[in-house]
């Protein structure tokens, strides 16, 4: 990576958005660590990074307000030169049937899965990239969007929606910044018991109590769980095939091509 570029990975100071940040680090790539509420949690990961002899730069942002979203990628830049990789990653994954859901939870997840990722797009896609290699942006989908589920209803239709907004800036942001999206399946790793913009593919449920509930016939076609480690492996791979924008890649264990006895009940 140029060494005045930078990758960032939206919800990045826990979890999913936390071992990717990690691995980033241990390749040499410079961080732009967002994160909400969690401020501790991203100092505390910050000087986990700097260990890799990195340069991490922490930019709080709350995606749930989209209309601060200009201002304060403006001052981001400020600080660092030239974002080469967005990974949105942020998301809230919260019970409510498409009759149950709030006003204010259907706009939550527009503005988090949707709204804010599109601004982000923009902001990256308007960088003067000529004076630097391509962009790349990556969004997280979520392999079980190939289902139809109601108990989620916002986060599947928000969901949904980043899955044309992926297809769309491919198509308008190209040929100086790709566009993908990697689609994972169940990942028990991710533990929190938490609905905020720093999960992502959680249920309410803690590890444990998943491990409990669910044997590994329950998760996919291919029984077994789906690692952190292979969601990167995926992100890598589109990172260096230059000849791949507007495509989603799912990393589930077969769960998109039959829905895993789990969702049924979630």
């Amino acid at each position: 990576m140029h060494s005045n570029s930078w990758v960032l990975v939206t919800g990045g100071a826990k979890r999913i958005g936390a071992f990717i940040n990690q691995e980033f680090a241990k390749s040499g790539k410079n961080i732009v660590l967002h994160y909400h509420q969690s401020e501790s949690a991203a100092l505390a990961l910050k000087v986990q990074l700097e260990a890799h002899n990195i340069k991490v730069v922490l930019w709080q942002a709350n995606l749930a307000e989209p209309e601060t979203i200009e201002q304060r990628f403006s001052e981001l830049l400020t600080q660092v030169t030239h974002i080469e990789l967005l990974i949105n990653n942020a998301s809230v994954f919260d019970q409510g049937s498409l009759l149950e859901s709030s006003l204010e939870q259907i706009q939550n997840n527009l503005n988090i899965h949707l709204t804010s990722p599109w601004l982000l797009i923009q902001a990256i896609a308007n960088q003067k990239i000529k004076q630097y290699k391509p962009c790349q942006i990556i969004n997280i989908s979520d392999a079980n969007l190939a289902h139809l589920y109601t108990s989620k209803a916002a986060y599947f239709i928000s969901k949904k929606a980043q899955e044309t907004l992926t297809e769309l800036a491919a198509i308008e942001c190209a040929p100086n910044v790709r566009v993908n999206a990697i689609a994972p399946g169940f990942v028990l790793e991710a533990t929190s018991a938490t609905s905020t913009e720093e999960n992502t593919q959680v249920s309410s449920q803690t590890k444990s109590q998943l491990d409990t509930r669910l044997d590994n016939k329950e998760i996919n076609i291919l029984q077994r769980k789906v690692p952190l480690a292979d969601l990167f492996s995926a992100i890598e791979f589109l990172s260096n095939n230059h000849s791949i924008t507007g495509q989603t890649l799912q990393i589930d264990g077969g769960s998109h091509l039959q829905c895993p006895p789990y969702m049924l009940n979630n």
